[in-house]
C-alpha cells in the first residue's frame, strides 16, 4: 500500500511538471519511448549513471546516462524509468543535458517520477519504481548520448 502511495505521488509530481512545460514549442515534432535505468549516489551533491534505450520511429537506440544533481539530498539508489519523449524529430534530438525539477522518496522503495526537457525542446516524462534510499528535492542534470 505505501508503495502506491508513492507511485501516486510521484505521478502527481509528473503531472504537474508536465503541465508547467505544455508551452514547450514542438510544431510537427514525433514522439518516442524511453526506459532508463540509473544509479545515484548524493549527500547534498550527487552523481548518477545509467543506461536506456530510446525507440524511435520503430527502431532502437542504446543509450548512455550520466549526471549530477544539487540540492537537499542523502541517496543511495536504483531507478528504473519508462515513459514518452515528445517534441523529437530524430534521434539526436533525445542528446544533450536535460533540466527538471524533481522529487523523490524512496526507502526500500518507492515511486519516481520526473519531466525533463533539453536545449533542443526535446521532453521525457517518466514514471517508475525506485530501490535503496533517496531523500531528495533537488534540481538534476542528466546528460543523455546516443552510444555509437
Amino acid at each position: 500500500m505505501a508503495r502506491r502511495r508513492g507511485l501516486g505521488v510521484a505521478a502527481a509530481i509528473a503531472v504537474l511538471m508536465t503541465g508547467l512545460l505544455a508551452g514547450v514549442p514542438g510544431a510537427n515534432a514525433g514522439s518516442g519511448k524511453i526506459k532508463m535505468e540509473i544509479v545515484k549516489a548524493a549527500f547534498i551533491v550527487g552523481a548518477s549513471g545509467g543506461k536506456g534505450t530510446l525507440i524511435f520511429d520503430g527502431k532502437s537506440y542504446p543509450l548512455s546516462i550520466g549526471g549530477i544533481s544539487a540540492g537537499w539530498q542523502l541517496a543511495l539508489s536504483k531507478a528504473m524509468l519508462e515513459g514518452n519523449v515528445r517534441n523529437i524529430n530524430r534521434p539526436e534530438d533525445i542528446e544533450g543535458v536535460f533540466s527538471a525539477a524533481g522529487a523523490g522518496l524512496a526507502v526500500a522503495a518507492g515511486g519516481k517520477a520526473a519531466v525533463m526537457v533539453n536545449a533542443n525542446g526535446t521532453t521525457i516524462e517518466v514514471i517508475g519504481t525506485q530501490m535503496g534510499v533517496d531523500f531528495s528535492i533537488n534540481l538534476e542534470g542528466l546528460n543523455i548520448r546516443i552510444k555509437r
